[in-house]
């Protein structure tokens, strides 16, 4: 039996488990984050001679960010999973779920905490990301490309 997988080149499925991977990971990060940002602060902060200070100015700026930031931003990661699985089924709805999940990802911390916290890298990822998905799914014609081109007769057939 054929799974949808099975039709979706190689290259379309290594970027798919690393969208799995990474969206999975934040997802977990920033929903501990929300969680456990009281506690793991009151831990920091008891025990302040275990840490080295360079470390401690790392945590101090963590813990400057709003809990609901890492709320909402793993409700997006989860948003974003959604959409590389649906992906991985090849239905077009999840490029979309997919790409808008990672242009609020991108804005969040922005409302949140202001343009400091937009990195480069940050846009250059999403944005390649996206164009590879785009790329490789409208190839397959799942966002329209190949099935409108396979539509038309060519001069052969007219």
């Amino acid at each position: 039996m054929e799974t949808p997988t099975d039709k979706s080149p190689r290259s379309l499925r290594v970027v798919l488990v690393l969208s799995m991977i990474g969206s999975g990971l934040y997802l977990w990060g920033n929903l501990l984050l929300a969680l456990m940002m009281p506690t793991f602060k009151e831990l920091v902060e008891s025990n302040p001679t275990l840490i080295p200070e360079e470390v401690m100015i790392a945590y101090e700026r963590l813990f400057e960010i709003p809990r609901a930031v890492f709320g909402v931003c793993a409700l997006l990661n989860a948003v974003s999973l959604a959409g590389v699985i649906m992906m991985w089924r090849l239905r077009p709805t999840g490029f979309h779920c997919y790409t808008i999940a990672q242009v609020l990802l991108l804005i969040v911390p922005l409302l949140f905490m202001g343009k400091a916290y937009l990195g480069l890298g940050d846009i250059m990822m999403t944005a390649l990301f996206v164009g590879i998905y785009y790329v490789l799914l409208r190839q397959l014609g799942i966002l329209g490309a190949k099935a409108e081109s396979s539509t038309t007769p060519t001069e052969g057939e007219q």
